[in-house]
């Protein structure tokens, strides 16, 4: 169970670095298409795309990192580095679908994989 959360929390860290990639270098060009903006919203909102895409990528990091360390043998780290890392993403990712009813399709993108992670390592640390 925890190898399946594992795969699920790299998948997660990946999609993170990719959001990181649009939120901080593509805000302007793919960030248009990819998040629905118009030019002009782009360009008042890239400073802070830019800071929030870094956000993404140290939270990508933190779940990385962690699977790094439990395949590494050190599994207590591990496991707590990955549900740091995941549990960070899916709460965003929940504020974001509380808070913001026309953007409840990007939460569930950004939250799915993070939830998922974080049910399979508790079974998995639980059994």
């Amino acid at each position: 169970m925890i190898l399946t959360g594992l795969i699920i929390a790299l998948l997660a860290a990946a999609l993170h670095v990719f959001i990181f990639y649009i939120e901080s270098f593509a805000w302007t060009t793919k960030g248009i298409s990819v998040f629905g903006l118009t030019p002009e919203s782009a360009a008042q909102t890239k400073e802070m795309a830019y800071n929030q895409g870094f956000y993404n990528l140290f939270l990508g990091i933190i779940a990385a990192v962690g699977a790094i360390f439990f395949l590494a043998g050190s599994s207590s780290v591990g496991l707590a580095l990955m549900i740091a890392g995941v549990g960070s993403m899916f709460a965003a990712a929940a504020v974001l679908f509380l808070s913001s009813p026309d953007k409840r399709s990007a939460a569930l993108k950004q939250g799915t994989l993070p939830l998922l992670s974080l049910i399979f390592l508790a079974l998995g640390a639980l059994i």
